[in-house]
C-alpha cells in the first residue's frame, strides 16, 4: 500500500472566518516580492487558481483574472507566464481574491467549495524561478478591512458583487504569512477542487470611450466635466472639486457594455470623500416592482430616472493607504476599481467631497467579453439598413452574454441556463464556427445531472442548483446541435447515456390511458414554460396547473426524442434504441393530436374542458408543428398563419392566443421553416417588428422580454443571427459535421445578398468560409454565385 501523501499546494489566510452576517463574502490580498538580480528568466510559467475569483498582478499590471466558473465536478486552472512582466531588481507580485462564503445562498451565480484558497504552482517542477513564487508561507496575506459585498441591494438577488467600502486607518490592516492547507492525496482522496485546464480562451479587453454626459448637478461647468471624461485630453490634468461640495453626473456609453471600471483621483490627505456609482441599462420611470417589473419606454430619455444596483466607496486617503500592488503610483493616486466587471449603459457618478478639496482625474472603461471572432458577414438590399441593425445589435447582445460561460442576462444573473444557452450556442456556431464555450456549457450542464432525479440542473455552474425538467430536454438538444455542426463523437459519447436517463424521467410519467406525460408538483422541481403576462407569476399555464397535463411538455418531449434518436445512432450505434425513440415520439404526438386539439387550435392542456378564451397559446401551435403532432402540409401552414400572423385578427368575440415571449421566437421561426410553402417568407419581415420597435426606443441590445422589461440585454433575442445564415442564406448541416449540406436560399426576401457563413467539417478541422451571393434584376432573373 502506498504511503499517505499530503497536498500542500493551496494556501489561505490563517484566520479567515465566514461567520459574518453583514456581507456575502470578503476580499483577501496576497503579496510577495521576487528579486531578479541578473538576467530576466526566459519564462516563468505557473498554474494559478483560487476559490472564488482572483486577479493576478505583476509590477502593477493586471496579468490574469479568473478562474473560469467551476464547481465540485470541475474546477479550472489557469496557466500564465510571468516572465514578460518582470524587471531586473525587485518585482511585486500580488493576488486579489474574492471569496464568497459557502454556507449562504447569496451570490448564487458564483459556485464555490467549502474552503477558500489560492493555488499557484510551477508548470515545470524543475523550474527554479517558478518554485520561488509557488504557494508557501513566504506569501503575505491580509483580509480586507475596508470592503463588504452588499446583501442589502434590492436590485441584486443573484450576484452580490456590489461593494461598500469604508475608510479605515492603515493600522487596521494586518499582514501575516499565508497558511498552507493540507489535503490527503492518496488512497482515493484528493483536495476538493477537481482541477482541469481551462476549456476556453482568455477574455478580451478593449478600451471604451464615453459618448455623452447627462443630468450634471455640480458647481463645475459642463465643459470641464466633458474635458475630463469624454475628450481626447482626458487624464491630462485634474478636475478641482472644492471641499464640502457634491457632484452628480450621468455617464453614457455608446452602447450596452460589460466592463472593468476604474475611477482615478489624486490621493487626498484625509478621509471623508464618498463616491456612489449607480449602474443602469436605461433611463426609466419608477419601477412597478424591483427588479422584476419595469416601465422603460425610450431608453435614452434622460428626463426619466436611473434605477439600478450601486457601489458605495469611501476614499481611503493617505491615512488609509496600503501598498497592494494593483496600480502604479499608489502613494499619490487613489483608484476606485470594482473587482468584478460591471454591466451598464449608463452610470450615475455621485461624488461627495469631504473637508478637503478633491482632484478628479478621470474614468477608464475596459470592455471585457469572451473573444468571439465573428467570421460571418451579411449585406442585403433592399432593407439593408434594417437588416444591418438587426445583425449588429444581435452580435452585440450575444457578445455581452458571453464571458466565462454563456449568461442569461449579464446585468442581473450571469447564469448559464440550458434553454437560453441552446439558442446562444447555435447563434455562435453560425457567426464564428467556434464551439469552445459551447463544449464547456455542455460539460457543465451535463455534470449537474442528478441520478436520483434523472434530470440536470436548469443552470450550471451555480451555487444554488435549480431544476426545470424542460431545460434538461434543451440540454439534449444541445448535444444534437453539436453533433450536426462538429461531428465530434468522442466528445458526445459520454453524455448520451445521461440523455437516455433524462428521457426515461418523462417516459415514466406517461399516463397509460392518455399516452401523455402527466406531471404533478414535486418538491424542488419547477415546471416553468415561458414568461407571459397570462402565466404569471411562475410561467405555468393555468390549465396545466389544474390538470398536470401540458401540451408544451409533451411536444417538447416528442421533439427531443426525435433529435436524441440521431444521437443514439451516431454516437453509440444503437439503431434499435433510436427506433424506440422515434416510435415513442410518434406515440406521444398521436396522443397530443387526440387529446389536446379542439378542432381549431391545440390547447395548453387537455382539450376536453378547456376554455377557448384562456387555454390557447402560440406555444401549443408552434410545438405541435415541431414535434409532428400538427401533421404536415397546408393544415400546419394554416395553423401557424392563424397563430403567428399579426395581421390576422381573431374571429368576432374571440381572443388572441397567449403570445410567446422573445425566448420562444427561435422556435416559432423553426416551425415556420418546417411547414414549407411560402409562410416563412410571407411572415419574415413582419416577424421582426418587435425588434425594430426596440431599436426605435433606443435599445442597443435586445431586451429580455417586453412583459417585465427587467433586463435590456438577453441573448435569446439574437435570433436574426441564425435566421439570416440558416434560412435567408439557406445553409444548414443535414448530416453530422456538414457531411451533407442543405442549401435552400430564400431569394425572394432580398433582391441582393452577399454573405459569408463559417463552418467546420469535423473535430479539429479548419474552419471553412462559404461565400454566397445573388442579385435579382428588375426582370425577375436571379444571378447566384
Amino acid at each position: 500500500m502506498a504511503a499517505q501523501t499530503i497536498d500542500t499546494t493551496w494556501m489561505w489566510h490563517p484566520s479567515f472566518t465566514e461567520e459574518r452576517s453583514d456581507t456575502a463574502g470578503l476580499f483577501v490580498h496576497f503579496r510577495r516580492t521576487l528579486v531578479v538580480d541578473r538576467e530576466i528568466p526566459a519564462s516563468l510559467r505557473v498554474y494559478i487558481t483560487a476559490d472564488t475569483k482572483y486577479k493576478l498582478y505583476v509590477n502593477h499590471q493586471l496579468v490574469r483574472f479568473g478562474p473560469v466558473k467551476g464547481d465540485r465536478a470541475l474546477w479550472f486552472n489557469d496557466q500564465v507566464d510571468l516572465a514578460p512582466y518582470l524587471v531586473c531588481g525587485v518585482n511585486h507580485i500580488s493576488i486579489h481574491v474574492l471569496r464568497f462564503f459557502y454556507a449562504i445562498t447569496y451570490a448564487s451565480s458564483f459556485p464555490r467549495l467549502p474552503s477558500g484558497g489560492v493555488r499557484i504552482v510551477p508548470v515545470d517542477d524543475n523550474d527554479a524561478w517558478a518554485k520561488q513564487v509557488e504557494s508557501s508561507r513566504l506569501w503575505e496575506t491580509a483580509i480586507d478591512p475596508t470592503t463588504v459585498l452588499r446583501i442589502d441591494e434590492p436590485e441584486d438577488e443573484f450576484l452580490n458583487i456590489y461593494e461598500k467600502s469604508v475608510s479605515v486607518p492603515s493600522d487596521q490592516w494586518t499582514w501575516v504569512p499565508a497558511r498552507l492547507l493540507e489535503f490527503q492525496s492518496s488512497t482515493g482522496l484528493s483536495p476538493p477542487w477537481k482541477l482541469s485546464d481551462r476549456m476556453i480562451p482568455d477574455m478580451e479587453r478593449n478600451s471604451i470611450t464615453l459618448k455623452a454626459l447627462h443630468n450634471i448637478e455640480s458647481c463645475i461647468a459642463r465643459e470641464a466635466w466633458e474635458e475630463r471624461l469624454i475628450s481626447p485630453n482626458a487624464f491630462s490634468s485634474s478636475l478641482h472639486l472644492p471641499a464640502h461640495t457634491t457632484h452628480s453626473v450621468d455617464l453614457e456609453c455608446p452602447s450596452h457594455v460589460t466592463a472593468f471600471l476604474s475611477f482615478h483621483f489624486t490621493r487626498p490627505l484625509g478621509s471623508g470623500c464618498r463616491v456612489l456609482l449607480t449602474y443602469a441599462e436605461s433611463y426609466e420611470e419608477e419601477p412597478v416592482l424591483v427588479p422584476y417589473l419595469r416601465r422603460k419606454g425610450n431608453r435614452l430619455d434622460a428626463t426619466k430616472s436611473i434605477h439600478g444596483p450601486r457601489d458605495i466607496f469611501e476614499l481611503q486617503g493617505s491615512q488609509g493607504f496600503q501598498h497592494l500592488g494593483y496600480y502604479k503610483d499608489e502613494e499619490t493616486e487613489e483608484v476606485i476599481s470594482p473587482f468584478h466587471f460591471r454591466t451598464f449603459r449608463f452610470i450615475r457618478m455621485q461624488i461627495q467631497v469631504g473637508p478637503l478639496d478633491l482632484f478628479f482625474k478621470g474614468v477608464r472603461i475596459e470592455a471585457v467579453n469572451y473573444p468571439l471572432s465573428v467570421s460571418a458577414s451579411l449585406r442585403v438590399k433592399p432593407h439593408g439598413h434594417e437588416a444591418e441593425r438587426l445583425w449588429q445589435t444581435s452580435i452585440r447582445t450575444l457578445v455581452n452574454c458571453m464571458h466565462d460561460c454563456y449568461e442569461d442576462c449579464p446585468f442581473y444573473e450571469q447564469l448559464q441556463y440550458a434553454m437560453d444557452t441552446r439558442s446562444s450556442v447555435l447563434f455562435t456556431y453560425y457567426v464564428s464556427g467556434d464551439d469552445r464555450l459551447a463544449r464547456q456549457a455542455i460539460v457543465q450542464l451535463g455534470n449537474s445531472f442528478q441520478p436520483g432525479l434523472r434530470l440536470t440542473s436548469s443552470r450550471a455552474p451555480t451555487h444554488q442548483p435549480q431544476v426545470i425538467p424542460h431545460f434538461s430536454l434543451f440540454w439534449i438538444c444541445m448535444l444534437y446541435d453539436h453533433m450536426q455542426f462538429f461531428a465530434d463523437n468522442l466528445f458526445l459519447r459520454p453524455w448520451v447515456p445521461i440523455a437516455d436517463a433524462i428521457l426515461a424521467y418523462f417516459a415514466d410519467k406517461i399516463d397509460p390511458n392518455l399516452g401523455l406525460v402527466v406531471t404533478k408538483d414535486e418538491p424542488g422541481v419547477w415546471h416553468f414554460h415561458d414568461w407571459t403576462h397570462e402565466w404569471r407569476p411562475y410561467g405555468i399555464p393555468t390549465a396545466v396547473a389544474r390538470t398536470g397535463v401540458s401540451t408544451y411538455t409533451n411536444c417538447l418531449y416528442a421533439y427531443t426524442l426525435q433529435l436524441a434518436s440521431h444521437l443514439q445512432s451516431y454516437s453509440l450505434g444503437r439503431g434499435a434504441v433510436a427506433e424506440e425513440y422515434r416510435e415513442r415520439s410518434r406515440g406521444v404526438a398521436d396522443a397530443i393530436r387526440r387529446h389536446c386539439y379542439d378542432g381549431e387550435y391545440f390547447t395548453d392542456s387537455l382539450s376536453a374542458g378547456s376554455d377557448s378564451t384562456l387555454d390557447r397559446s402560440q406555444h401549443g401551435q408552434v410545438w405541435a408543428v415541431l414535434c409532428g403532432a400538427a401533421g404536415d402540409g397546408e393544415t400546419s401552414r394554416d395553423l401557424l398563419r392563424r397563430s403567428l400572423d399579426p395581421s390576422i385578427t381573431p374571429p368576432s368575440g374571440g381572443r388572441q392566443l397567449v403570445q410567446a415571449s422573445v425566448a420562444m421566437s427561435f422556435y416559432s421561426l423553426r416551425a415556420l421553416s418546417k411547414v414549407g410553402g411560402t409562410v416563412y417568407d410571407d411572415l419574415f419581415h413582419a416577424f421582426w417588428k418587435p425588434w425594430h420597435a426596440q431599436l426605435a426606443l433606443g435599445l442597443s441590445t435586445w431586451e429580455e422580454d417586453s412583459v417585465s422589461q427587467r433586463s435590456d440585454c438577453h441573448a435569446w433575442g439574437a435570433a436574426p443571427l441564425y435566421e439570416f445564415m440558416a434560412e435567408v442564406v439557406g445553409l444548414r448541416p443535414v448530416e453530422p459535421g456538414w457531411r451533407v449540406i442543405e442549401f435552400q436560399p430564400r431569394i425572394t426576401l432580398y433582391r441582393v445578398l452577399e454573405a459569408t457563413v463559417p463552418l467546420r467539417t469535423g473535430p479539429g478541422s479548419r474552419m471553412c468560409l462559404a461565400d454566397v451571393s445573388w442579385s435579382t434584376a428588375d426582370s425577375g432573373d436571379t444571378v447566384m454565385r
